[in-house]
């Protein structure tokens, strides 16, 4: 089996990533519909596509990465790294969001990181962080 596919392979990720998407789809139902455009079809491509893939490319392949080097600390399948990182990511986040989503960024960011922890690749953090991100905006639709 490839690196690549190696985290669709495990059931951890399959959990992480089907209770992301139920959770997306509450968060999106209960989120201020008052922006139309944020379900036009070029931030739907951008929030889904561009986005997970950027975000996780830097954070969790750069930064992650270059923490785990010297961080090795960790408690139970959690990094010192990927906490860090998940702080930072969710600071990056208050810029854009606001205090509360950044706060909500934190645990679905933890989610990433162990993905690339556990299989030392940031791909099943892309599709996940996707997959979350799909249905944050499906829950928006069906308000």
């Amino acid at each position: 089996m490839t690196d690549l596919l190696r985290p669709f392979m495990a059931w951890r990720w399959w959990l992480l990533s089907l209770a992301g998407v139920f959770v997306g789809i509450l968060l999106g139902r209960q989120a201020d519909s008052g922006d139309p455009e944020l379900l036009a079809v070029q931030t739907i491509l951008w929030v889904v596509l561009v986005y997970p893939f950027l975000e996780e490319l830097v954070f969790r392949g750069g930064l992650q990465g270059w923490l785990l080097t010297w961080l090795r600390y960790a408690i139970g399948p959690i990094t010192l790294a990927n906490v860090l990182t998940s702080l930072a990511f969710a600071l990056t986040h208050v810029m854009v969001w606001g205090h509360t989503a950044a706060a909500l960024v934190f645990v679905p960011s933890l989610a990433f990181g162990w993905t690339r922890d556990a299989h030392g690749s940031v791909a099943g953090a892309v599709v996940m962080h996707a997959l979350w991100n799909a249905a944050f905006l499906l829950g928006r639709a069906l308000t």
